[in-house]
């Protein structure tokens, strides 16, 4: 079981869609990387330091060869009994 949830706002579900399949497979195992521990030093940055804003990037998609980066957030959980949740904040697709 994971110990993270991520959540993804419906405002995103477009830019989602629009992927390839490819891109879409790419995101969908960067989201399961996000749930086992969204701050992997080895998977993930924090390019603001203090916030808790973090990026992490797709490898290169089978179709384009496009990297999908995504822009989160992690919530730590209020105690030990809940999960923490990863917000999606952004998500930018491009060679």
């Amino acid at each position: 079981m994971t110990q993270w949830t991520v959540l993804v706002p419906p405002r995103l579900y477009e830019e989602f869609a629009q992927l390839s399949g490819p891109g879409r497979k790419a995101v969908h195992e960067v989201l399961a990387l996000l749930a086992e521990d969204p701050r992997n030093a080895a998977t993930s940055r924090e390019p603001i330091t203090g916030a808790e804003l973090r990026q992490i990037s797709t490898e290169p998609t089978a179709d384009t060869g496009d990297r999908i980066s995504i822009l989160y957030r992690v919530h730590d959980p209020a105690d030990a009994s809940e999960t923490g949740h990863v917000e999606i904040i952004y998500v930018i697709s491009g060679p």
